[in-house]
């Protein structure tokens, strides 16, 4: 009986830490970084890098995205040697990205969790040039507020072909 206590303790005292460190943030904060998410979109489709580049971090920004299964397949059928995952920065990825057509990037299914000072927000995204979806996938940024201002300091996400694996439709 103590055993089945202690646990019943154990698993209620984790579920309290796991929901108290839930926060949402001021409808300030959620505000900002409702914003942050719309300059970097109306950025990128103006080729706006100044805009753009003011959003992250002045230091190391982690930007690593890793190819879903169905695409990776297809990528080493092509090459064995493919990569799962790819590395760059906000800066050169901006460059190479706007070159050509009009790229856009659209954001649904938003989450932003704030307490204030650092923020984690997740989406789910499609990116699409010349007005044609190429990829989608699942994006999370890790945010800082410096100096009164959010900067983003991370961005990780998956990537899937929409060639490859359509996006499945959301209701």
């Amino acid at each position: 009986m103590k055993n089945i206590l202690l646990t019943l303790s154990i698993f209620l005292l984790g579920f309290n830490l796991t929901y108290s460190q839930t926060q949402s943030g001021t409808e300030k904060d959620q505000a900002e970084l409702r914003k942050v998410l719309d300059i970097f979109m109306s950025s990128l489709k103006a080729k706006d890098s100044t805009s753009l580049y003011r959003l992250f971090y002045d230091g190391p920004v982690t930007w690593v995205g890793v190819y879903k299964d169905k695409t990776q397949q297809k990528r080493i059928e092509k090459d064995p040697k493919s990569s799962d995952h790819k590395l760059a920065d906000y800066k050169s990825w901006f460059r190479s990205t706007t070159k050509g057509s009009v790229k856009e990037e659209k954001f649904s299914n938003v989450n932003i969790d704030t307490d204030g000072s650092v923020a984690s927000v997740t989406f789910d995204f499609s990116f699409w040039a010349g007005g044609k979806k190429g990829l989608w996938g699942k994006e999370s940024w890790g945010l800082v507020k410096i100096k009164n201002e959010w900067k983003i300091t991370s961005v990780i996400f998956s990537m899937e072909q929409e060639s490859i694996s359509p996006e499945p439709k959301r209701e």
